[in-house]
């Protein structure tokens, strides 16, 4: 297919930012940029406060938190938020991960039964081989649920199971899931377009179409399995998500299928996204409820040339 589709399969989720392979940048930028460590609420384009906003994500049933991969600012974001949320929580909340494929679930049940602590949870369940940024940047965020007990739950499908989207799409699944999480509902022609247009735009415009529509499928069913996990492990508290910035969107992203498997809660969901340019005000039109602005790291090199064995074993077979 050419090395230009490398990165296909992590760059999934990088929807609103830049691709990264298994070399994760640590420099930052754009620290004095007038966004920085900004938040907004994108209804009315209201700058709030940290407080603010946990007070009114703690009033959700599911609270989205995205991400860029390799950004650490976004990890400790993440966990402070978690943090927050469980302490305000009536009960302790799931928090699921897209990092972690569901099939883990039993070696995280088994690892933390055993009395294991977090920073050795990482290598429990294969951390290290997964192609994600380092479990240290990770785990402050397990620490923030496992302390007011709460759930662990991985999220994410196995590799063999998005080798299947990407060939089949919904056809894939199990009647059961497609059905009740929407998987197979045809979406409007500008929602197909414009994630094929992200997807395409995130590799250069350097893939195929047959391979834009594979990497659709993948989106659609990872989303649509984060979606299940959590809106079927939430407790009482309800539920967080980690997860990248494309997934946690609302117009395409987990919420959607959320919406079909929990009708009438209510999500919140927050992009934290890093500061670009001379860009100084936040567009009103972006798909999330709060928008948390961050300094970017350094861009090292060009991302559609960047290595990424996974899309290899995608197209392998």
């Amino acid at each position: 297919m050419g090395a230009r589709l490398t990165g296909v399969v992590v760059c999934l989720a990088f929807a609103l930012g830049a691709c990264a392979s298994g070399i994760w940048q640590q420099g930052q930028q754009g620290e004095e940029h007038p966004l920085a460590g900004q938040i907004y609420r994108v209804a009315d384009g209201a700058r709030v406060g940290e407080a603010a906003l946990i007070a009114d994500a703690s009033a959700a049933d599911f609270v989205l938190i995205g991400e860029r991969h390799d950004n650490p600012e976004h990890h400790r974001l993440q966990a402070r938020l978690v943090a927050a949320l469980e302490a305000q929580s009536d009960g302790p909340r799931a928090v699921a991960f897209e990092m972690i494929p569901a099939w883990r679930q039993l070696g995280i049940v088994e690892y933390l039964a055993a009395d294991g602590e977090p920073a050795g949870l990482g290598e429990a369940i294969a951390w290290d081989a997964s192609g994600w940024p380092e479990w240290a940047w990770y785990q402050p965020i397990a620490e923030a649920a496992l302390a007011s007990d709460a759930q662990i739950v991985a999220a994410d499908l196995g590799v063999a199971e998005k080798r299947a989207a990407f060939a089949q799409g919904a056809q894939a699944f199990r009647s059961a899931f497609v059905q009740r999480t929407g998987l197979g509902e045809p979406w409007p022609a500008p929602m197909m377009v414009s994630l094929q247009d992200e997807l395409r735009a995130a590799h250069c415009d350097q893939v195929s179409g047959r391979v834009v529509i594979g990497m659709m499928r993948v989106q659609r069913a990872r989303d649509a399995m984060m979606a299940d996990r959590l809106a079927a492990t939430a407790g009482r508290g309800g539920g967080v998500l980690i997860a990248g910035n494309g997934h946690v969107r609302k117009d395409r992203g987990v919420p959607w299928y959320l919406a079909r498997l929990r009708p009438g809660a209510r999500t919140v969901s927050v992009g934290l996204l890093e500061v670009r340019g001379d860009v100084v005000a936040p567009r009103r039109d972006l798909p999330y409820d709060y928008v948390w602005f961050t300094p970017r790291v350094d861009d090292l090199g060009e991302p559609c040339d960047l290595h990424d064995a996974e899309l290899r074993r995608l197209l392998s077979g």
